[in-house]
């Protein structure tokens, strides 16, 4: 009884037998629902840029992070046929040893450029750079090349270093894979 006598004070006099509720409060207006004249978009899901997809994305992605594996070992490359004089330090060198580590040296130093390429290509790719579809498409395809002509020129000698061959294997499934993908996707 106070409840109701405290709220007749402060609303302005209600009587005691006023019931507690008021009636439902809505809004008599009905809306209709807004025509649509744009065809809904796909959209990409949120980490994979909208112009590539998620396979796109994905295919990029095999591509840098290949590229960073082949920056990196090019350069433990270089660094092994820079250092191999040193090798012979306390035994009697052979005589060409200035010469021994020159194709490693080259061969790393190729390595690296094409790490660079790569990682580049994957980058603008991702960024959205225009014409970078064809740059990344060619050197994922190129490198895959590469890969599978030395996959091919270990498989037939005798001493075959199985470690390398599944590296190369893998080289060369992860970028021809990435670059049909890249190449197979709308623009």
């Amino acid at each position: 009884m106070a409840a109701r006598t405290a709220l007749g004070r402060v609303y302005g006099g209600a009587s005691p037998t006023a019931p507690l509720q008021s009636g439902p409060v809505s809004s008599p207006k009905v809306s209709q629902p807004a025509t649509r004249t744009v065809a809904p978009r796909h959209r990409g899901h949120s980490l994979a840029p909208e112009h590539l997809g998620e396979l796109g994305a994905g295919a990029a992605l095999v591509t840098a992070i290949g590229g960073m594996a082949i920056f990196i070992a090019a350069i433990a490359m270089t660094v092994s046929g820079l250092t191999l004089p040193s090798r012979y330090a306390g035994t009697e060198p052979p005589p060409n040893v200035g010469q021994l580590g020159m194709g490693q040296v080259v061969g790393g130093i190729g390595l690296l450029v094409l790490g660079i390429l790569i990682v580049g290509g994957a980058a603008a790719l991702l960024g959205g750079l225009q014409r970078s579809r064809p740059f990344a498409v060619s050197i994922s395809a190129i490198t895959a090349l590469l890969g599978l002509i030395g996959f091919l020129l270990l498989v037939t000698p005798s001493r075959r270093d199985f470690v390398l061959l599944a590296a190369l294997g893998v080289a060369v499934v992860a970028f021809g894979g990435s670059a049909v993908i890249l190449a197979r996707l709308r623009r």
